[in-house]
């Protein structure tokens, strides 16, 4: 069945990621969702999924609708949620775009003091803990960074995941539900199969692990940051005088600063070293490139820059 509109319907039972422009769901008569798939990334819309994909779901709860032991995903949220129903939603019209739904959801929990980190970052990808997930067989591990949560896992190419925090695995888009309820920090139980052999274990999950580029959600860009600092590059006899390598960023602010930095207490001619004290190798164009994609406005971010020769951190909010 085909629901090309659903602001009428219950979004706490069709949950997924609204700045998605499809998605398909598996459930039987009594609103329980087997599956659920469709994905993305930045770089396209259809970077993460494909028909074979799609398929291949499909067979996946097929096989385990045919099981006695049928497995369905936790409904997180019993209350109903009609979008139709929320305060703000006249506005729209007649149609509401799935990404305009989520801007409805947002701005309520914004007005309830709700809005933070995991607000903003929904539904990280796997990748975001070191493993990414084949295209073609969404549950099945395509490759594990060394030194991520996923390596010290134990997680290989050609494992099949089952079930990630009591969710069972069909697709990425099952795995990302699961993360989307994940805690900030902590473990979460995963069970996965090796050949024959079921393995299971606890996957880390460090502060600002959910954090990705936000750039393509049609839902947040008004919430897309900018560092509102610009200035020239320092050459590189500049940087080794201040004991810096050639790559890494340096810049001097220009004396047109934004009412952002200046508010903060940044002065002309400060050597601005980049964000919450990490070791960034890029120049001031990349730099702003790389803000975009990993903050979000109204967030405090520590401003590490060189003054005099001295090193500082002064905090800057975000807007």
């Amino acid at each position: 069945m085909r629901l090309g509109q659903i602001d009428d319907l219950d979004l706490n039972l069709f949950q997924f990621d609204l700045d998605l422009t499809f998605c398909v769901f598996f459930l039987n008569a009594e609103g329980h969702v087997y599956a659920r798939y469709g994905s993305r990334d930045e770089t396209s819309p259809d970077a993460r999924q494909s028909l074979e994909g799609l398929r291949y779901t499909m067979l996946s709860v097929l096989a385990t609708w045919e099981n006695s032991a049928q497995r369905v995903a936790p409904r997180r949220f019993p209350e109903p949620l009609v979008i139709r129903a929320m305060r703000g939603s006249q506005g729209f019209g007649r149609c509401v775009h799935c990404h305009e739904a989520r801007e409805l959801i947002d701005a309520q929990r914004r007005q309830n003091g709700q809005w933070d980190e995991r607000t903003v970052y929904r539904y990280p990808l796997p990748d975001n803990l070191g493993v990414r997930m084949e295209v073609d067989r969404g549950n099945v591990v395509e490759s594990v960074e060394p030194g991520t949560p996923a390596a010290r896992l134990g997680l290989l190419p050609g494992d099949r995941i089952e079930e990630v925090d009591g969710v069972p695995i069909h697709s990425l888009a099952d795995f990302q539900f699961a993360l989307d309820a994940a805690p900030d920090t902590g473990t979460i139980p995963v069970e996965w199969c090796r050949g024959q052999e079921r393995r299971h274990g606890q996957l880390e999950l460090a502060r600002g692990w959910r954090r990705a580029d936000i750039t393509w959600r049609a839902s947040l860009y008004k919430f897309v940051a900018s560092p509102r600092l610009f200035g020239p590059d320092l050459d590189p006899e500049e940087k080794a005088a201040l004991g810096l390598t050639p790559t890494r960023l340096a810049f001097r602010a220009m004396p047109t600063l934004s009412e952002q930095a200046r508010s903060a207490g940044i002065q002309e001619n400060d050597i601005i070293l980049g964000f919450d004290d990490r070791d960034l190798h890029m120049n001031v164009r990349e730099f702003w490139r790389y803000v975009r994609k990993n903050y979000y406005i109204g967030e405090t971010v520590i401003v590490n820059l060189i003054r005099d020769g001295q090193t500082m951190r002064i905090p800057m909010t975000l807007r």
